[in-house]
């Protein structure tokens, strides 16, 4: 019996001896340079999947101005060819009156007439000068040749909007094939730095469980700063209530978001109108120095700009990373930033 309680004995030993058995995962951790390439190359992938993605809202964005400016001119059309015809019927009555009794008709009034029975009581009752009556040919010249000109830029304002049109549609193409090329290293890099991320959280644990046996005082962990103003409390309120919600290019809530999406969303909640491409936010908003930024800033990455985040204190940003991340906090201050802006 004793010989095999040592030989029990000796196996728990051994077993307590392997590193990491007891942790949340039984596979070796990844080495601090395994975590650091991981890293690097997930934030090469970010780059190019956000430079297309951010490409996509600049190219929507403009589309849709595009669109809005065609239902102008559109309009515009229609009420040139309303007057034209309305002026046109004056300019024939005008004809006839002065072929039949060789005399001048007034037209001042005639030609902010809205119907024909107008029209035809002003031919009937009032007289003009020979300079009034040229004005009625001249306001139908003058109309027609700004009909020509309005229909001839709407024709290329459509011409330009098929063309931001299929740019869409390509982008579209770039963005999925990337998400389905890429799926499958980012997966196995975000396993791995998972991996590294749950070890690091059970050797914490242990400390914690070994410093609840101490007479340590308690650390109570700082509380994020107000913002500066009720909008940016506001707005970092709103991103921060979308912690978890999946990223998803091109879209801006309330379900999923990517990184410009999720920035105009949470500061549209404050009142604030926003772009929807990191580039065009930057623009948007007054540049604030580093040693001056606070919760509800914007921080814009790379160059090209590809991403943007918004500052909550303490070193820290609320993002929508990339695909098959969510909405995270994350640390603000990466190599790549290369502005600060404050809505508002």
């Amino acid at each position: 019996m004793n010989r095999i309680l040592k030989q029990i004995g000796a196996v728990l030993c051994l077993l307590l001896a392997l590193p990491g058995l007891w942790t949340t995962s039984t596979r070796a951790a990844p080495s601090p340079s395994e975590v650091e390439a991981a890293q690097e190359r997930l934030l090469e992938l970010e780059r190019d999947f956000q430079l297309v993605s951010e490409r996509y809202n600049l190219v929507a964005d403009r589309l849709a101005a595009l669109q809005r400016d065609i239902g102008v001119a559109e309009l515009e059309v229609t009420t040139l060819e309303r007057r034209i015809g309305i002026r046109q019927d004056a300019a024939i009555s005008l004809a006839q009156a002065l072929y039949k009794g060789g005399s001048t008709i007034g037209v001042e009034t005639i030609l902010g007439a809205e119907t024909l029975t107008e029209i035809e009581r002003q031919l009937t009752y009032l007289k003009a000068s020979e300079e009034e009556q040229l004005k009625v040919f001249e306001r139908l010249s003058s109309d027609k040749e700004m009909l020509e000109q309005r229909i001839d830029e709407l024709e290329r304002s459509q011409s330009k909007a098929v063309r931001e049109q299929n740019r869409l549609t390509e982008l579209r193409t770039t963005i999925e094939d990337k998400i389905e090329n890429q799926r499958a290293e980012v997966e196995h890099l975000n396993e791995l730095l998972e991996r590294a991320r749950r070890r690091a959280a059970a050797r914490r644990e242990r400390a914690r469980q070994e410093a609840l046996a101490t007479t340590f005082p308690t650390v109570t962990a700082p509380k994020t700063p107000p913002a500066p103003n009720p909008n940016a409390q506001r707005a970092v309120d709103a991103a921060l209530s979308q912690l978890g919600k999946p990223y998803q290019w091109g879209a801006a809530g309330p379900d999923s978001y990517d990184c410009s999406g999720l920035t105009m969303w949470a500061w549209a909640q404050a009142g604030v109108s926003l772009p929807h491409n990191s580039g065009a936010q930057l623009a948007a908003t007054p540049r604030v120095d580093r040693s001056d930024v606070a919760p509800g800033d914007l921080l814009f990455f790379g160059s090209p700009i590809h991403h943007v985040g918004m500052y909550i204190g303490n070193g820290q940003m609320v993002e929508a990373p990339y695909s098959g991340q969510v909405v995270r906090v994350n640390a603000a201050f990466r190599t790549d930033l290369v502005g600060i802006g404050r809505p508002g």
